[in-house]
């Protein structure tokens, strides 16, 4: 009987190696055509950036082209819902970020795909913090002097966003929750025009992602009040964060990760992953994405589905508490 087992093992094994070699064939020679990646929002935006940047240093390591291409609308939902319909193949892959993935499927009733079953997870490459921010010229030079004002005032504070259910709308939402303020919401098409408000007087204040806020700082047109990731940006050290203002566990990252559709070989997984890795630790991408204030992250496809996960959990909370809803 031992032996027999022994057989039976040792032809289970040698049936298994055409298999194995097939995954592996496929993930050696991944790619062998052009990739696209779709950006669901238009051209110039942090996720539109990052997939460039990225771009460069993939189809050199690969020799094959990898093709940005913008499908823009319904807050990232139309591009989205072009991944998730798409063939498992790798050929076709999204930039994923917080909106899409993690909020418009919270607010909209259907968004035509579900983060958690339509997507296998790559990476969560960058992060983009959320930064508060007043007009240079304003009478707030703390996180607490705006609290106490609009706690003083209630409803008397307005803010701008970037458009109803958007990651700057649900990070000063997650604000107004945990101080028990009331702040005047103004939705913009973009942020844009919300900046000339700001700027104009109209506006008390506003979050943008970090690399938004960049040219208005670099002109002294704004004050930056606080950052509302855990840790301080290396490339703003005196920036301090949400927590260090007075709100404990304040968490909010911007994050920008690729997926495929569901049922990608897993061999082509990994290695998107681990050529992922090589492009971010290159020296010429590091200076990159420091400069324009977006935090490298790396993870695992492990840690990025749990992460996903996580983050549609953190927003539905918010979107509830607020009584949040898009038309």
């Amino acid at each position: 009987m031992p032996q027999r087992r022994n057989f039976i093992q040792s032809a289970a094994a040698i049936c298994a190696f055409p298999a194995l070699a097939r995954a592996q064939g496929r993930a050696d020679g991944y790619p062998t055509k052009t990739v696209t990646i779709i950006v669901p929002f238009a051209a110039g935006q942090s996720g539109d950036v990052l997939a460039r940047i990225l771009s460069e240093p993939l189809s050199k390591a690969w020799g094959k082209t990898l093709v940005v291409d913008n499908k823009v609308g319904a807050g990232g939902t139309i591009g989205s819902q072009f991944v998730a319909k798409a063939a498992p193949d790798g050929y076709t892959l999204l930039l994923g970020s917080s909106g899409p993935m993690a909020i418009a499927p919270n607010l909209i009733k259907n968004a035509g795909y579900d983060p958690r079953k339509d997507f296998t997870p790559i990476m969560n490459v960058a992060g983009v913090a959320q930064a508060l921010v007043v007009p240079a010229n304003s009478k707030y030079r703390t996180v607490q002097d705006l609290v106490a004002d609009a706690r003083a005032r209630p409803g008397q504070l307005s803010y701008g966003s970037g458009g109803n259910g958007s990651t700057q709308h649900l990070t000063m939402e997650m604000l107004k929750q945990r101080a028990g303020i009331s702040m005047v919401h103004v939705p913009y098409k973009g942020t844009t025009p919300a900046y000339t408000d700001l700027l104009g007087g109209q506006l008390q204040t506003l979050f943008d992602s970090a690399p938004g806020v960049v040219p208005f700082l670099q002109g002294d047109r704004v004050r930056v009040l606080a950052v509302s990731t855990a840790r301080r940006m290396p490339s703003w050290p005196d920036v301090p964060t949400m927590a260090e203002s007075g709100f404990p566990d304040f968490d909010v990252l911007g994050w920008l990760g690729i997926v495929a559709p569901r049922g990608l070989d897993p061999a082509i997984q990994k290695k998107l992953n681990d050529d992922l890795k090589v492009a971010l630790a290159s020296e010429s991408v590091k200076a990159t994405l420091a400069r324009l204030g977006i935090i490298s992250v790396g993870s695992s496809s492990e840690e990025f589905g749990r992460y996903i996960d996580s983050e549609l959990t953190k927003f539905a909370d918010v979107i509830k508490k607020g009584g949040i809803t898009v038309e």
